[in-house]
């Protein structure tokens, strides 16, 4: 079913990954949602025999995150680019901001009214574009697009996870902590 909306956007900076598993901190909103592109990436080869394609192989690389807020607050700046807040409270952009791996976590609304909660589990954001202008007899909106790579975590090799809330067979606590912590699978047994 298509999806019609966005909204509530967080990261979860990610405090250990791996082999013993993956940890995150506490999550912080982003902005007001107003679009998120997540583009995945596979790779593709061919090997070629009698004159022909005999088989082909695929290689997942990075997923591509673009996405557009209202505006980024300087504590979200801090958290997603590790850029540092001095004690005046000024935001600090500095050559040894260090962006943090993070869990990205979502909703976006579907045609039907459900919601389609997603989650990407690993990857980092580059600083914004900044743009600005003048007033014009129109005013203009200039609003953050910032870019984020996500790859698989060590831990488990997973990249994400996606529930709709019209899908009977998940359980009511998914979706209402969605956005406490990144999901993780129930284990079985």
């Amino acid at each position: 079913m298509a999806t019609v909306g966005l909204r509530d956007i967080y990261f979860f900076p990610v405090t250990k990954d791996d082999e013993e598993g993956t940890t995150y901190d506490e999550g912080v909103r982003v902005g007001k949602a107003m679009t998120a592109n997540v583009q995945p990436t596979f790779n593709t080869g061919e090997l070629r025999a009698e004159d022909g394609v005999a088989e082909t192989a695929e290689s997942r690389g990075a997923t591509t995150v673009v996405l557009q807020t209202d505006d980024l607050s300087k504590r979200v700046q801090a958290v997603l680019l590790g850029k540092r807040i001095n004690s005046d409270g000024v935001l600090i952009d500095s050559e040894d901001d260090r962006s943090p791996y993070g869990a990205l976590a979502f909703r976006s609304e579907k045609s039907n009214g459900a919601y389609r909660h997603v989650v990407l589990y690993k990857g980092k954001f580059t600083p914004p574009e900044k743009n600005y202008e003048t007033k014009q007899e129109t005013p203009a909106f200039q609003t953050p697009t910032i870019n984020g790579r996500f790859i698989r975590r060590n831990s488990d090799n997973q990249h994400g996870a996606d529930a709709d809330t019209d899908d009977t067979e998940i359980d009511q606590i998914i979706f209402d902590t969605w956005f406490d912590a990144p999901y993780e699978e129930t284990p079985e047994g």
